[in-house]
């Protein structure tokens, strides 16, 4: 994406891994936030177009297989990817809170995290139970059984049972992507989880809405 509020910097995580990040020296590092994208959203769009909206360091991940970090893209380098990512954090970063925020697809991979990492906050924006619930909106088949037939799915729902950090979730009554009712469903999933549902804004604008900055601020905080 070319409408970009920075630069983003490029990170090398390991030597076939890679990624940006923004604010990396900023003053207020006693926070790092690791944010999962969309599907259309690279590292590179990720921090250029959403990480100036936080004073704190804010790193995403290019998953292997993907722009410059090599190998195969599937569930497990997928995780092994985020895995990674914050592991780096933690060497560069040794004192500081982790918050995990992820976005429409980028969901399962950031609950995966929190799951098996210790983390401070894990913020949901636009959640889903597995993949299903993202393909149904694209061809309504993946139902029950049917599921099995969804390669590389990510089950959000099953690594909810596993993250211990308060988990808070975000949605709209105007997402016709991954609806309202459907936060309320996945929250069901976590331990502590808390909803909280904004009105008027569509799957893609959450990240340009004050409101949603406001409220992820007001928790980070």
């Amino acid at each position: 994406m070319i409408d970009v509020s920075n630069t983003p910097q490029f990170i090398q995580f390991t030597d076939t891994l890679t990624g940006y990040g923004n604010n990396l020296d900023s003053e207020k590092n006693n926070k790092v936030i690791l944010f999962f994208g969309g599907s259309k959203y690279i590292a590179y769009n990720s921090v250029g177009k959403y990480s100036a909206k936080f004073d704190y360091p804010f790193i995403s991940v290019d998953y292997y297989g993907s722009q410059d970090s090599s190998g195969k893209m599937n569930i497990k380098t997928m995780k092994q990817s985020a895995e990674e990512l914050y592991d780096w954090v933690k060497k560069h970063y040794p004192n500081s809170e982790i918050i995990i925020i992820g976005h429409s697809y980028g969901v399962g991979i950031a609950t995966y995290l929190a799951s098996v990492r210790e983390c401070n906050y894990l913020i949901i924006v636009s959640g889903y139970r597995d993949i299903a619930d993202l393909y149904n909106r694209v061809i309504p088949i993946f139902w029950g059984p049917l599921k099995v037939f969804i390669s590389n799915n990510i089950h959000t729902a099953k690594y909810a049972k596993n993250v211990e950090c308060p988990v808070y979730i975000i949605g709209s009554t105007n997402d016709n992507v991954l609806s309202a009712s459907l936060q309320e469903k996945l929250s069901a999933s976590f331990k502590n989880s808390q909803v909280k549902i904004f009105v008027d804004i569509t799957h893609e604008d959450y990240f340009n809405s004050d409101d949603v900055i406001n409220y992820i601020n007001e928790i980070i905080e």
